[in-house]
């Protein structure tokens, strides 16, 4: 087993005031058209932010925000490229990204600030068909370790999903083509597809990154007797500290026992939270605006996903960020008194 490793370049994930870039233009009014970063067409990020934009742009005439389609891995580069002025992003990513930490990124993408922390958090779900008789993941890794034909379905390569999941498996000494190498199969599928082949017996394992509870999961659940395989302590420390997932002091690194169906203890999980990222070059008056239009409105996410229920603007929304805040955004927490 690997040891934990504080990489000291990486481990402070919280930045406080003074550290930030200052951004052009601060001062100028609130007002133009803007482009949001999400996700894919219809998925939760581009709903979410389709609705907080229409919501901002009735509060806020002047402003217009434009969504358009993006993904974790990409929308850090993508705003430091100029191609966009505000993004949703995977914290652990935009943290790779903003220090250039392979294997996700081969050079720094610096040209990203934050507006807020831990909006949503998503977890790694590694489900086991119940018949298999192991319970955690350092056991799923032994297995493989020990020449074991495993069946497994995965995201594709290169999602944050898929590098994360190969982070965890690399923690335990193994991987993904470890199981290949032993005559195994990685079946790299969407879910849909993933959901068949779990019930039907084509695969015995399945790792699903999504907030709770992931309907994936529970139709997995429902059509085959599963076991989730808990994460050990020192896998989610691992994770936290050297790559910026969730922390076992927020209380959200569990799986609650009843989330899915013949699951009824609670599981220790791998999690990485959401968050917002804006491009420094951004006025301070329109991040100051948009921060606290975000912070002071929560409803607004939670209505469209019960993940968004651990968004906590007195609390984490500016103290999780994976990078630096934007001056902007530190003027609103100042003024609301979330930081000093």
């Amino acid at each position: 087993m690997k040891k934990i490793l504080y990489l000291t370049v990486l481990a402070c994930a919280i930045f406080v005031p003074g550290c930030e870039k200052k951004a052009s233009g601060a001062g100028n009014a609130p007002s133009g058209a803007y482009t949001w970063l999400a996700g894919g067409v219809g998925g939760g990020w581009h709903t979410v932010a389709g609705e907080f934009a229409r919501f901002l742009g009735e509060k806020e005439p002047g402003i217009s925000i434009n969504i358009v389609p993006g993904g974790g891995v990409g929308n850090p580069v993508s705003l430091d490229r100029g191609e966009g002025d505000i993004a949703w992003g995977v914290g652990y990513v935009n943290r790779a990204a903003y220090y250039g930490t392979v294997p996700l990124f081969h050079e720094k993408y610096t040209n990203i600030a934050s507006v807020a922390g831990t909006l949503s958090v998503d977890y790694y779900h590694f489900l086991a068909g119940k018949d298999q008789g192991i319970t955690t993941i350092e056991q799923l890794a032994m297995a493989i370790k020990n020449g074991e034909k495993i069946r497994l379905a995965a995201a594709a390569s290169g999602t944050t999903d898929y590098v994360m999941a190969s982070i965890i498996l690399d923690f335990f000494d193994t991987s993904f083509d470890m199981i290949d190498q032993n005559g195994g199969s990685v079946s790299q599928v969407v879910y849909s597809e993933m959901i068949k082949m779990f019930i039907d017996g084509r695969v015995d394992y399945a790792i699903v990154n999504m907030g709770m509870p992931g309907a994936v999961v529970t139709e997995m659940a429902e059509g085959r007797p599963s076991v989730m395989l808990a994460a050990s302590n020192e896998v989610i420390d691992y994770c936290h500290y050297t790559w910026g997932t969730v922390s076992r002091s927020s209380g959200l690194t569990r799986i609650p026992g009843g989330t899915y169906p013949g699951i009824e203890s609670d599981i220790p999980a791998v999690c990485h939270s959401t968050e917002i990222i804006v491009s420094p070059k951004l006025s301070e008056a329109f991040v100051y605006t948009f921060t606290k239009a975000l912070n002071e409105n929560k409803d607004i996410l939670v209505q469209f996903g019960a993940n968004y229920a651990v968004f906590d603007p007195k609390g984490t929304a500016a103290t999780s960020v994976q990078v630096p805040l934007h001056p902007g955004a530190v003027r609103y927490y100042r003024e609301a008194g979330v930081l000093e």
